[in-house]
């Protein structure tokens, strides 16, 4: 009965040993193939920015052209500290697709506005191009996006907004006193 129970002891440390080495040699595998299982790789060296020559060795990279994005925006301070119900303000916002180096974009883009705010006031916004047209500023929640804006390739533009922030006369609850609010304006541009 002690053989056998030896026998079986034997057995497993034998066991735990053949598993111990199984995954010793596992973790050792991963290593040597570089944690990597996958079919193909890839290496990208960076050669510094595109048409940039070293002065005295000439061009860095070949002579390729690489079209250029390019999209410069303002849009003018604007404070809620003196609104109240019944008020009405206007924000001016520009955007070109002409950077302020002068380049203009070689890539169609289409332009987005979202106009984010925390929701604590109870204030309209509207969108019009300059001449009066309404651009579609569709309320999601506490986000308002415009309808897409577009620029042509290597053809300079610059469409001007206006911003309308208006606070409705009967929303004077008396809650809204002292009440901060925010608003941010981001702009998306991205390749059409």
């Amino acid at each position: 009965m002690r053989a056998k129970r030896e026998k079986r002891l034997k057995l497993n440390i034998r066991l735990k040993q053949l598993y111990y080495c199984f995954i010793y040699l596992f973790i050792v595998s991963l290593v040597v193939t570089g944690v990597s299982f996958s079919r193909f790789s890839s290496v990208i060296n960076n050669t510094g920015a595109e048409n940039s020559s070293d002065p005295g060795s000439g061009s860095t990279t070949p002579d390729i052209e690489f079209s250029t994005w390019a999209i410069d925006y303002e849009a003018a301070t604007f404070y809620f500290n003196d609104m109240a119900p019944g008020d009405t303000k206007t924000i001016a916002i520009w955007i070109s697709n002409k950077n302020s180096s002068g380049t203009v974009s070689g890539y169609n883009q289409d332009v987005t506005l979202e106009l984010k705010t925390t929701g604590n006031l109870p204030l309209n916004y509207t969108l019009q191009k300059e001449g009066g047209a309404a651009v579609a500023f569709n309320r999601l929640g506490n986000r308002y996006v415009s309808e897409s804006q577009s620029f042509t390739a290597n053809v300079e533009e610059t469409k001007a907004y206006v911003l309308t922030v208006s606070w409705p006369g009967g929303s004077n609850h008396y809650r809204y006193r002292n009440e901060i609010d925010y608003i941010v304006l981001k702009l998306t541009a991205v390749q059409a």
